[in-house]
């Protein structure tokens, strides 16, 4: 029993460096001399849609931060407190160019995201367009990157960090992220060439929206994200994964409401697995998804043999995990976010999340509900 813990905690320790060697490695290759942001540049199209607390406080970081670019606000039609706080927000900022573009309710198996995205795309007058969810900050520095790497690729993409909000469920919610975006977008970058993007943000060239439909080929695909690095790579194009922060906030009402955004956001995760190669699809699995067993496994094979050997090697794995982590979060992130028990937690409950997604196909976002049988193929309910 003691020979197969050392082999199991042995195993996903080489898998902890193996990620982090490659994250680290494709980090390097990033460059880091880019010019500022020259006024009115950038376009930045949210699609809004009221129902987190945080929503006001979130769109007004981003008129601060971007004060000299241009904004297009999506809201819909029947959304009254989305209408109310943005007309609030855009009197409040005169000296930020706001347009809020008013949206009919989106039909049933079309990306609500996407049909408003398709509004926003004929009205950017800008060379660039950045298409941000409402709920994270595109920092200058940020959107400077971007634009640097939308000049070098078709679109660029940035690295979410969650900024955590002090209670228990949003701090398991940032520790997942946290834990996992360097790995998973950075580390799969240094083996191949991205095949999706961070929906959280990503940059275009505007001249680039022609080529790709504005929009229109991706309405019927629940995850946009995918479906956009898809239709990009299947027209000849190509996807920069940047290591530029995107901070994320949401608020988390209580745990229930952390398992409902952990349920979509794997469930997502399966439908990126479903259209990859099974050779793609072994890699992900064998990097991002071993992890998480393997440290369920151990637990169980201490638990089976307690004692002081059992001790040390739990309590040497999760301090090497620790050091891992902080590192590459002072690294990538300029700043610390690991939480030492949280963080634990969060990766030991990814195997529960993961099969709640393969089991049920109901989502919630915010105040909607839909049942998703593939990207393409989902209901409103």
């Amino acid at each position: 029993m003691s020979t197969a813990l050392v082999v199991v905690a042995l195993v996903w320790l080489a898998l902890l460096l193996l990620r982090a060697g490659l994250a680290m490695s494709y980090a390097r290759r990033q460059p880091t001399d880019v010019a500022e942001l020259r006024p009115g540049a950038l376009t930045v199209a949210q699609a809004i849609l009221s129902g987190d607390p945080l929503l006001e406080a979130r769109l007004e970081a981003n008129l601060r931060a971007l004060r000299d670019q241009r904004f297009i606000w999506l809201i819909d039609d029947d959304d009254v407190e989305a209408q109310r706080l943005t007309r609030a927000l855009a009197a409040r900022h005169p000296e930020v160019e706001v347009r809020l573009e008013s949206c009919p309710l989106c039909p049933d198996g079309l990306n609500p995201k996407v049909w408003k995205l398709r509004r926003a795309s004929p009205l950017a007058t800008t060379p660039y367009l950045a298409v941000l969810d409402d709920d994270t900050l595109l920092p200058a520095a940020s959107a400077a990157a971007l634009v640097a790497a939308a000049d070098r690729h078709t679109v660029s993409t940035g690295l979410p960090q969650y900024e955590d909000g002090g209670d228990l469920p949003s701090a398991l919610l940032a520790q997942f992220v946290n834990n996992s975006s360097i790995f998973t977008y950075l580390g799969t970058a240094r083996l191949l060439a991205p095949f999706t993007l961070n929906g959280m943000g990503y940059v275009l060239r505007t001249e680039a929206l022609g080529g790709l439909g504005h929009f229109e080929p991706i309405q019927r695909e629940l995850t946009d994200d995918l479906a956009l690095a898809t239709l990009v790579r299947r027209r000849g194009g190509t996807i920069a994964q940047s290591t530029a922060p995107l901070l994320v906030r949401t608020a988390v009402r209580d745990l229930p409401h952390y398992a409902q955004l952990m349920h979509r956001w794997h469930v997502f995760a399966l439908l990126l697995l479903r259209r990859q190669s099974a050779p793609v699809q072994l890699l992900i699995a064998g990097l991002h998804g071993l992890p998480p067993l393997l440290l369920l496994a151990m637990l169980g094979l201490a638990a089976l043999q307690p004692g002081l050997f059992a001790a040390c090697v739990v309590a040497g794995v999760c301090g090497l995990r620790a050091l891992v982590l902080v590192a590459m979060q002072q690294r990538i992130f300029g700043g610390v976010r690991h939480r030492p028990i949280l963080s634990f937690v969060s990766e030991l409950l990814q195997p529960l999340h993961l099969l709640h997604a393969a089991c049920s196909r109901t989502i919630r976002w915010r105040t909607r509900r839909y049942r998703v049988r593939d990207t393409d193929d989902f209901s409103a309910v």
